[in-house]
């Protein structure tokens, strides 16, 4: 348990110096961006790598991606029917921002610490099924809700998955275990070495990007979209610990997903819906404190 303190403390802290340094000058919230390219485009790629030995494509793996795509339909239209008596742009927003998980930058450092690469490659597993609707099934539905026309179209979203560097590595760890093929030594090797300093760039970045600056009029409609975002996740939470036939450490692994903080590309897609509202970003924020918060509580239950 002390252990599990300090490593979680640790993570505070790092996202602390991001933030402090930034305050002080030696870093520009532009930074974060910079931080967030080697992250999702070297360091977290690299740490998938380093973490694909011995993952087998079962029945359990393919469960865990088809969980992770219930879970972001679930949240969307849980989202859309609390606020049915919302406005359509008001509607658009919960959507987008009560589904989507930020498992690469997020939930995948703050738990390789304390579990094995199983359980990372559960991790994955549910960000597979995650992309599909993070990446624009969920934006193309917020868009219809708006103006009737938002369609989801599979080509561009198979053309965004493509350019997904960690999308694309996922895939391939997923072709090569169905053939029982591993990479070589030497690449793991390699990438296990970049790969080590995702989380530490991953919680950097994140303390850099983070802005905690909410008005009373905003923090109705924060505490709403968070609201109604975990309300969603605890019944998902009950639903896969105590009904569905998973092993323990995937049940520990996608209930951990599923109080990680909103994903960054949520932030992105509501600015297309309304530009002017800035409780998706408060909310974006504050998800991170949140999570830190419900994320080590959960961890002290399961490393105990």
């Amino acid at each position: 348990m002390l252990e599990v303190f300090i490593k979680s403390s640790g993570f505070v802290f790092i996202i602390l110096l991001g933030f402090i340094l930034k305050k002080v000058g030696f870093f520009k919230k532009e930074d974060g961006l910079f931080f967030s390219k080697v992250v999702m485009n070297i360091t977290l790629p690299a740490a998938l790598i380093a973490n694909s030995s011995g993952m087998e494509i079962n029945l359990i793996t393919i469960s865990i991606i088809l969980i992770g795509l219930c879970c972001g339909f679930f949240n969307i239209f849980l989202a859309k029917y609390i606020n049915r008596k919302q406005s359509p742009i008001t509607r658009a927003l919960s959507m987008i921002n009560c589904s989507g998980y930020n498992i690469g930058n997020f939930a995948i450092p703050f738990a390789s610490s304390f579990f094995d690469a199983t359980g990372m490659i559960y991790m994955c597993m549910f960000d597979i099924g995650n992309a599909f609707m993070g990446l624009g099934g969920t934006y193309a539905l917020a868009r219809n809700e708006v103006d009737g026309r938002g369609r989801l179209d599979i080509k561009n979203l198979c053309s965004v998955l493509v350019r997904s560097i960690p999308f694309d590595v996922y895939l391939l760890l997923f072709i090569l275990s169905l053939f029982n093929l591993t990479l070589p030594t030497p690449v793991t090797t390699i990438a296990s070495m970049i790969g080590g300093a995702n989380s530490f760039l991953a919680m950097l970045m994140i303390g850099i990007i983070l802005e905690i600056k909410i008005t009373r009029s905003q923090a109705k409609a924060v505490i709403k979209i968070l609201g109604v975002r975990y309300i969603g996740n605890i019944l998902l939470s009950i639903i896969v610990f105590f009904i569905l036939p998973l092993p323990l450490l995937a049940k520990q692994m996608v209930t951990l997903i599923l109080f990680c903080p909103i994903s960054t590309v949520s932030a992105v897609y509501s600015k297309m819906i309304d530009n002017d509202d800035p409780a998706p970003a408060l909310a974006n924020s504050i998800s991170i404190l949140v999570s830190i918060a419900t994320m080590t509580a959960l961890l002290l239950v399961f490393v105990s």
